[in-house]
């Protein structure tokens, strides 16, 4: 299920689904591919913790401030997605208390502290936010104003020097320490969409090999749309993954070469997508006995086809986890056997394709082996169109 599919749920039921989901994901990974995973979120987060904590010192010790937790917060304001964002971020943030700090000064030198002076700080902050290019989300105009309306003018001095505390070591946070590395975050979540291409595939290969119907059908259909509205959602953790590094020299001549196989292997799962989603509709075609196709013969559908789906299952799993990490030698083993064993499937399913006087039946039939020849076609790490996605030490060029 996509992200924003998964917003529309009710919050108990999206708490218990992402609960699962990472379970789940813990499961297939393995608790090494899973530490490998996690690693770089947990730093991240132990990196904000101590520059919060720095600048409350700073703040309290050293420039002896009155609320010195403000500090921190000026951190956790600034620091952002990644470092160029937390660049563009610190200076917003301090652009709109400099701002708030300047019209409450003013107004309160022209009105005195008042109901009317209160609503002219709110309603003129609020108006200023969209006009200065400001997030919707960032409220630092009003806010300042109300505390330079609560606490007097004389705190004007220490929201400013609290913001720009906050903000530069934020971004010095960012910048130095440990910069946010969004490639990590995207290469993890091509390895969960790959997960979720093998669970859907096996469970397909399962049912074809068994008893299936329509329901089983429109289920695996459902959840191949599901895997392709998550795709178009992750174009823009690509997109960030690229903006993370910049702003980082080193850090970009050291992760140049993971973007490309972040890009490559997002384009090798929007092409196997397609034949996925495409394998599931045919399937649900058939057991639905639309455009002319004799729904009483799904059980005709060659068991080989389920053996097939089943080793592409494996290629699945084996392709996410050689976007973890280095990747694995092990892993590459794993994806050529599955795929040497799914080409032998095929091969088996296309000698015991019913043999029909239906001609839709035995396009059908043609056309599922095809998607399946297609999916272990872009996943080929030798002469496939995507060596790129693969990790370059392991794939001699």
């Amino acid at each position: 299920m996509g992200e924003r599919s998964r917003q529309l749920l009710p919050p108990f039921e999206r708490i218990g689904r992402t609960g699962r989901l990472i379970l789940e994901r813990a499961r297939r990974l393995g608790l090494g591919g899973w530490l490998r995973a996690e690693r770089d979120p947990l730093l991240q987060g132990v990196k904000t913790t101590a520059a919060c904590v720095l600048a409350w010192w700073i703040a309290a010790r050293l420039l002896e401030v009155r609320m010195p937790v403000l500090a921190p917060m000026g951190v956790l304001l600034t620091i952002s997605a990644t470092a160029y964002s937390t660049v563009v971020r610190g200076v917003q943030q301090v652009g709109a208390v400099v701002v708030g700090l300047a019209g409450a000064g003013m107004l309160i030198y022209l009105l005195g502290v008042n109901a009317i002076t209160l609503a002219i700080l709110v309603a003129g902050g609020l108006v200023l936010t969209p006009l200065l290019n400001l997030p919707k989300q960032n409220v630092q105009i009003p806010i300042t104003g109300l505390l330079v309306f609560a606490l007097g003018a004389g705190y004007s001095l220490e929201r400013l020097i609290d913001l720009l505390l906050g903000a530069v070591i934020g971004i010095l946070a960012n910048l130095v320490v440990l910069p946010p590395r969004h490639v990590e975050d995207a290469r993890k979540e091509l390895a969960e969409l790959a997960g979720d291409m093998a669970s859907l595939t096996a469970d397909m290969g399962k049912g074809v090999r068994g008893t299936w119907g329509e329901d089983e059908a429109r289920s695996w259909l459902e959840r191949s749309r599901e895997v392709d509205a998550r795709l178009r959602e992750s174009q823009e953790m690509a997109e960030q993954a690229a903006e993370s590094v910049k702003l980082v020299p080193l850090e970009r001549r050291r992760q140049d070469q993971r973007l490309d196989q972040v890009s490559e292997a997002m384009t090798c799962l929007d092409h196997v997508g397609l034949q996925l989603r495409a394998l599931a509709r045919s399937l649900t075609d058939l057991a639905a006995g639309v455009r002319g196709l004799p729904a009483e013969d799904v059980d005709r559908v060659p068991s080989a086809l389920g053996d097939e789906l089943m080793a592409i299952s494996r290629a699945f799993a084996a392709f996410g986890r050689l976007q973890l990490g280095r990747g694995s030698v092990k892993d590459l083993g794993r994806l050529r056997t599955a795929l040497r064993e799914g080409g032998e499937h095929q091969t088996l399913a296309a000698e015991r394709v019913p043999d029909t006087g239906n001609v839709r039946l035995w396009s059908l039939h043609g056309a599922m082996l095809d998607h399946c020849a297609a999916i272990r076609h872009e996943l080929d790490p030798e002469s496939g169109p995507h060596q790129a996605a693969f990790p370059a030490r392991l794939i001699p060029g």
